[in-house]
Order: structure tokens, then C-alpha cells, then sequence
């Protein structure tokens, strides 16, 4: 690394890391604190919805790191061209894909960094969030409706009032089996329930029995075992929002999901949007080093606007458009979230082409 190289690094991360705090304060102050605390209920106390604006801000933060990168590609390069470096530096046979090239090897080392502070913090918190919002505590969940593994040729859906993992008890736990024809079988109720590795531990409850749509059978117990094919983290774990999950939770589930034949499109499109997103800066960057070059004289003003619409597009194209064609299953996850950033590097590709040199 020769000293253009450190001058320019310095310059860029310098200007990148004072772009993403005044971002990162703008987001908290405008839009959590302002937007966010007015959504939380009246009986949520002062010091809780602190927390929840604390624990939301790391996602936030993941949302402005695109923003941040262009403006600060533009400031550093329209700098340069503003004072005659960037001729000075084409003079002494310094070509500009050199330049681009180092900025672009620079934040994609930041994209990796962040895309590991997308999955294990900003993940993390923002489930922590949602619990406070919700109130409900870790490991616990409320009113889930699961549907298990196919068993005999048959399935089950589950319903379960209350779950708690850590005491191991469902509270009012109902287990619909269909056969193979799709024809409801057996309703098993219970107001109770615990659960072994193997078994189903069923207590103070009923079975009805269904033949051809009609009931031939009812009979009560006070215990009872069944054979356990489902894991009941997944029953609570199906109940989180995506959006809260870490990478290696997405693939448990979709893999657990795909193995009791339930439909795991939207946790495949989240899975895909962390591995895509936290490097949208990166081909934000492709776009504004061209554009710094041509029309950096039209100062930070300008940058800014143009990163503001650029990430609106952004946005607009991945997150409201692609992604949400294909939770409804018209797109392939893949080319969902990542069919903005293969578009923005295309269009970066030819700008850096095109760029005089």
C-alpha cells in the first residue's frame, strides 16, 4: 500500500464513519424516538419503551450504511476533482478503475463487518424489541397454531394457548390429525401438557374420533401419551418474526418447516434479504464514484440528494417490490433479493466504463 493508497483509505473511511453517526442520530432522534414511541401503548412505562427504541436501533442503523457509503464516496472523490487531485492524479498515470477499485475493496471489507453485526446483534435486539412490545417473555409464546410433521400418512395441526419452553408446559393444547385424504380424524384436547424427546405428555383432556366427517367417538382421560414428532422451540420459534431471526435460526426453521411440509417462502426471502442486504452499500458505491467524478463540483448538497433517491430506489425496487413478489410466491427468493443489487452493480459497471480516464 503505497501512500495515494493510505491517503485515500484514510480520506474515505474518515468521511464514511462521519456520514453513517450523523445518519445513525438522525434515524434514532426523527424517526424512533418520534415516530416509534408515539405506536407504544399507554401502559408501557417510560423506561421500557427506551429500552425498545434501543434494542430496534440496530436495525435501523443497517438501513442508513448504503445512504452513508455514497455520500461518502461522493464528498471524498468530488473533493478531489474540486481540487484538481484527481487530474493531478490521472497525470501521473494513476488510472481511475485503480482508484474506484481500492474504494470499492474497502467497503466490501465494511459490508462483511456489518453483515456479521446484521445477524448477531441487530437480529438479537430486534426479537428483544419485540418481546418488549409485546410483552411477551423470552421462550414463551401465545396463541400458536403449528403445524407438525407428517406422521402414518397423516398431519397435525397444533394449537396451543400458552407455551412456556424453560418449564416445559403448554397450557390448553389441541392436536387436529387429518388422514391422507385430508379428512379430519381426531381432535385430541388437553388442558395441560408436557413433553419428552419421544412422547407427548397429555393431561385432563378428550379425544373425539371422525369418520367420513362425522363423529364416532368420544372418550376422556386424565393422562395420556402420544408419539412426539415435533419440536416445541419450533412452536414458539414459528411465532417469531423473521425479521428477528438469526441465519443459522432461518435455516433451522426452514429446514424443519420443508421436513413437515409447511410452506417456509418468507423465511427463504428473509434468509437470502441478510445475506443481500448488508452489501447494497458496496454497489451503491459503484454508483456513486462515476457520478462523484462527473459532477463532484456540485458539492455535499448535491451528494446527498442524489444518495437520498438513489436508496429510495433502492428500497423501492428490493424491499417493496422483488421481496414482496415473492413471499407471494411469484419470484425466487434469490433473484428477489438479490435482483437490486445485481441490477445497481450492472448500471455501476457501465458508469465506471464510461467514466472519463
Amino acid at each position: 500500500m503505497n501512500i495515494l493508497d493510505r491517503y485515500l483509505l484514510r480520506e474515505y473511511l474518515k468521511a464514511f464513519m462521519v456520514a453513517l453517526c450523523f445518519f445513525i442520530a438522525l434515524v434514532v432522534i426523527v424517526r424512533l424516538l418520534d415516530k416509534d414511541i408515539k405506536k407504544f401503548e399507554d401502559d408501557i412505562a417510560y423506561i421500557t419503551a427506551v429500552k425498545i427504541v434501543l434494542f430496534q436501533a440496530p436495525r435501523r442503523i443497517m438501513e442508513v450504511v448504503p445512504v452513508a457509503g455514497f455520500v461518502a464516496v461522493f464528498f471524498v472523490l468530488g473533493r478531489m476533482v474540486q481540487n484538481n487531485e484527481f487530474t493531478a492524479m490521472k497525470a501521473g498515470g494513476v488510472s481511475v478503475y485503480r482508484l474506484i477499485g481500492f474504494i470499492l475493496i474497502a467497503t466490501l471489507l465494511i459490508c462483511a463487518l456489518f453483515a456479521l453485526f446484521y445477524d448477531r446483534v441487530a437480529s438479537p435486539a430486534y426479537h428483544k424489541a419485540n418481546l418488549l412490545q409485546k410483552k411477551v417473555p423470552p421462550r414463551r409464546g401465545r396463541h400458536i397454531v403449528f403445524k407438525g410433521k407428517d406422521f402414518k400418512g397423516g398431519e397435525r395441526i397444533f394449537y396451543s394457548q400458552r407455551i412456556d419452553l424453560d418449564a416445559r408446559d403448554i397450557h390448553q393444547l389441541t392436536i387436529y390429525e387429518y388422514d391422507k385424504a385430508e379428512q379430519l380424524a381426531r381432535v385430541t384436547y388437553a388442558k395441560s401438557a408436557t413433553w419428552t424427546p419421544t412422547q407427548w405428555q397429555l393431561f385432563d383432556g378428550y379425544v373425539r374420533r371422525f369418520e367420513n366427517g362425522k363423529e364416532i367417538a368420544y372418550e376422556t382421560f386424565a393422562k395420556q401419551s402420544i408419539e412426539c414428532h415435533e419440536d416445541p422451540a419450533r412452536f414458539v420459534g414459528s411465532n417469531k418474526d423473521p425479521r428477528a431471526m438469526t441465519v443459522r435460526e432461518l435455516r433451522e426453521q426452514i429446514a424443519y418447516k420443508q421436513a413437515a411440509g409447511q410452506i417456509s417462502r418468507k423465511e427463504q426471502v428473509k434468509l437470502h434479504h441478510k445475506s443481500a442486504y448488508p452489501y447494497a452499500a458496496v454497489v451503491v458505491v459503484m454508483l456513486g464514484a462515476p457520478i462523484a467524478i462527473r459532477f463532484g463540483r456540485a458539492g455535499f448538497f448535491a451528494g446527498l440528494v442524489i444518495a437520498f433517491f438513489l436508496a429510495f430506489i433502492y428500497w423501492a425496487l428490493s424491499f417493496a417490490t422483488l421481496e414482496g413478489l415473492s413471499e407471494s410466491g411469484k419470484l425466487p427468493p434469490f433473484i428477489a433479493c438479490w435482483g437490486a443489487n445485481i441490477l445497481y452493480a450492472i448500471v455501476g459497471c457501465i458508469l465506471i466504463w464510461r467514466t472519463p480516464k
